[in-house]
């Protein structure tokens, strides 16, 4: 009799240190699950400075938005432009207004194939300003100083 009550103790004393592993296995996941939504929910433009410009190819020109990843190219008259859907693309290819800004700082239009593209400091969700050279860009942040 003893031996059977020993039994059961010691297998009740494992299926503890299991039900520890797998609780402490789940709560892992569910932590990275967590972490990783988290991530995920920060948009790219948290991931630059506010002064550095940004590369043409990761902004869609329609939405004028930094998106932080490789954009669809459109080719149009030697000029290449960026689109984050074929909805994009379409605009660009049949709205040539689509394809300019103007330039806070000068009043300028801008090509935005050859500007210079930083992000919109009142824009929270990587919002950007086509500028028509850097200086342009400096004037114009040093002038919200």
């Amino acid at each position: 009799m003893r031996r059977k009550s020993l039994r059961k103790k010691g297998v009740k004393a494992k299926m503890d240190k299991q039900s520890l592993i797998i609780i402490a296995s789940i709560g892992l996941v569910i932590l990275g699950v967590v972490c990783y939504n988290f991530y995920m929910s920060l948009h790219p433009a948290t991931w630059v400075s506010p002064t550095e410009q940004l590369p043409a190819n990761k902004v869609c020109m329609v939405n004028n938005t930094y998106m932080g990843v490789q954009q669809i190219e459109v080719p149009i008259e030697d000029n290449i432009y960026y689109g984050c859907c074929e909805t994009c693309v379409t605009t660009l290819n049949q709205k040539p207004e689509s394809r300019y800004a103007i330039d806070p700082y000068s009043g300028e239009r801008v090509d935005k194939a050859h500007a210079f593209i930083y992000l919109n400091p009142n824009s929270k969700y990587g919002g950007v300003l086509y500028f028509k050279s850097a200086e342009n860009f400096r004037t114009f942040d040093q002038s919200r100083e």
